[in-house]
């Protein structure tokens, strides 16, 4: 069954953190849809409230504790005043005693106490007479002292005993010598014995009383020599005056137990008559005093007992729980009113503190929206100088430097546009030239000039050629064509000095190039090195696939190039701020020669990658070669 359980236990755990995490991902969920408002809003308002729930719980608690001490500080009290009370009672005891021995030395007094307590009979029924009067008035003194005098009881013989009192009549024949009050004061040798409240032992009648007893020495046969036991009853009003000192709350109730444990007094009579369980009395007979919880005839109370110094009883007084619970929620009602108060006053100072916060940011959200909208136009008015004015600050100065950016997009926009206008119109004159060229070359047809024929139609096809940039590479074939015219053109310009070669595999014209960039190679070649050999001039234009890549060089017998030449040559096409001026192939002046390569080697680079671009190699007085190296791609014509 063990294991069974544990296992259940185990399978359950899974089945709790998923609840969890749901929950959790529940209210991440629904916190995360909060606007910044009301999240700051709820937080103080949870944050407020966690803080007034714990204070008045720790108040209440705490002010519980005051009243639990205040119980047992009552107790403290309630014994100090029957202590006090009853040391009060035994200095009236002893007053008494003294009094008598002063009446029985007045030599006055023709019978006096000292003739009245002896253990000597009377010689007359005068002077028993006499004695009885004497007594009368010393009990009249007595109740005279206390109002709550009940009865005065003298023994010294069976026919010698004289009692008093305001209520009860005097039992006949009453012999005292065979009650456990007499042997415990006759034993107490002249210290003054004290008994629990009980029914009067030498009268008739129906109310307890509290009993002060003591022997009576010294009237007679020597100082310590015992006359006479002499027994004051208090009624229980003197009692009641000492707990009404302690000013208890109605609620709390007080006992006086014995030493046996028996209940003595109760100011309550639900709790009389042995109401205290065993257990409990056992409890306080541990220590002296102490205070603890206890349940008694149904109901929880705080006890709290200490032990009396002349009696040794017990003092408790028993506070009801309900008692010291229905201060502290009287205490914990004005904390929850407070709190409530406090609360409904966070509410609104957190609406407003957030209202004012969040104000600026409805602002600048509002603002961000006109700006999306397409209204740069919109600044916004800070209305503070903390961080918030700031970001309205920034937001303002941002809207300003995009309206800026827009307005210079827009101008550059408009300047492009008519340069582009102005570029159709300058077609104008290269189209003029062009159906001029197709003249010319009717013309020659006409008039059998195969020679003009060739020079207008080959410069015609160049012209329309050129004047079509709308796009930026071209198929291989449309590349090869336009270099071929230009040199067919060269050809006749140098007649038997130069000609030309073509090494083109045939699957590189369905490939794409950059156009007009052979035609400016072929240019260069006849330019810087084959002009000045004079006779003998050949350019080659060779074009490969090799592993992905398009292989295209230009190759010419000039008079080449010293290796530092050639090094700087490189390095002035691959300057891209500063264009360079140095001397190629023997020739002076040759700018051109590095402008016109490094614009190429520049539209190579920026059209497939600054890896691509020319690559020179020459020889001097023998060669030059330019090879260019870029990705293979396939023209859309040839793929399709």
């Amino acid at each position: 069954m063990r294991f069974c359980y544990n296992n259940s236990i185990s399978s359950n755990r899974p089945e709790v953190r998923a609840m969890a995490s749901r929950l959790s991902g529940r209210l991440n969920r629904m916190v995360s849809q909060l606007s910044l408002f009301y999240k700051l809003f709820y937080g103080t308002i949870l944050i407020v409230l966690a803080i007034l729930l714990f204070s008045s719980a720790t108040s209440y608690l705490y002010t519980r504790n005051i009243f639990e001490e205040q119980a047992v500080d009552t107790t403290a009290r309630l014994v100090d005043n029957i202590n006090k009370g009853f040391e009060d009672n035994l200095d009236q005891v002893d007053r008494i005693i003294m009094s008598m021995y002063s009446d029985a030395d007045n030599n006055n007094s023709k019978t006096g106490l000292r003739e009245v307590l002896s253990p000597e009979p009377f010689v007359s029924l005068t002077d028993q007479y006499s004695a009885i009067m004497a007594m009368q008035a010393f009990f009249e003194r007595l109740l005279n002292l206390r109002s709550d005098f009940n009865s005065v009881y003298i023994y010294v013989t069976p026919i010698k005993q004289y009692s008093y009192s305001v209520y009860g009549a005097t039992k006949p024949q009453y012999d005292p010598t065979g009650e456990e009050w007499y042997r415990k004061t006759v034993a107490a040798d002249g210290k003054t014995v004290i008994s629990a409240p009980h029914k009067p032992f030498q009268l008739k009648y129906d109310k307890d009383v509290i009993s002060f007893s003591r022997v009576l020495k010294g009237f007679s046969q020597g100082a310590n020599a015992a006359n006479g036991v002499i027994l004051i009853d208090l009624s229980m009003d003197a009692l009641t005056n000492i707990v009404k000192k302690a000013n208890l709350s109605e609620t709390t109730s007080v006992l006086l137990l014995s030493g046996e444990g028996r209940t003595v007094y109760s100011d309550t009579p639900s709790l009389d008559g042995g109401a205290l369980d065993p257990t409990i009395i056992r409890r306080m007979d541990k220590a002296p005093s102490g205070s603890f919880s206890a349940e008694i005839a149904g109901t929880r109370y705080l006890l709290s007992y200490s032990t009396l110094e002349v009696t040794g009883w017990k003092s408790v007084t028993l506070t009801p729980y309900s008692e010291l619970n229905k201060s502290g929620n009287r205490l914990l009602s004005v904390y929850l009113l407070l709190a409530v108060a406090a609360l409904l006053l966070t509410i609104l100072m957190a609406f407003l503190l957030s209202k004012k916060i969040f104000r600026p940011i409805q602002h600048l959200k509002k603002g961000i929206v006109q700006v999306k909208q397409g209204n740069f136009d919109v600044q916004l008015e800070p209305t503070s100088q903390d961080e918030l004015g700031q970001l309205v600050f920034s937001f303002n100065g941002m809207v300003g430097t995009i309206k800026s950016l827009i307005v210079e997009n827009y101008e550059e926009q408009l300047a492009r546009q008519n340069a582009e206008f102005k570029y159709l119109q300058s077609q104008i004159n290269p189209h003029f030239i062009y159906n001029t060229l197709q003249i010319v070359s009717g013309m020659a047809a006409v008039h059998q000039v195969p020679d003009i024929g060739t020079v207008s139609k080959s410069l015609a096809k160049m012209l329309r050629y050129g004047i079509n940039m709308q796009q930026s590479t071209v198929p291989v074939r449309d590349e090869i064509d336009n270099v071929i015219c230009y040199m067919d053109i060269q050809k006749l310009r140098f007649r038997g000095y130069f000609d030309y070669d073509l090494d083109i595999d045939e699957e590189v014209y369905g490939y794409t190039v950059v156009k007009l960039i052979l035609q400016p190679i072929v240019e260069n070649s006849i330019t810087h090195g084959l002009e000045a050999k004079e006779e003998g001039g050949r350019v080659r234009i060779s074009g490969r696939l090799e592993n992905g890549y398009l292989q295209l060089e230009v190759y010419d017998n000039g008079i080449g190039m010293t290796t530092e030449d050639t090094e700087r040559l490189m390095t002035s096409i691959r300057v891209s701020d500063s264009e360079s001026s140095r001397p190629a192939q023997g020739k002076s002046g040759g700018s051109g020669h590095s402008v016109g390569l490094k614009n190429i080697n520049q539209r190579i680079r920026m059209i497939y990658g600054p890896e691509y671009g020319l690559v020179i190699d020459s020889k001097k007085d023998e060669w030059t070669r330019v090879m260019i190296r870029i990705p293979a791609k396939e023209s859309e014509v040839h793929a399709g």
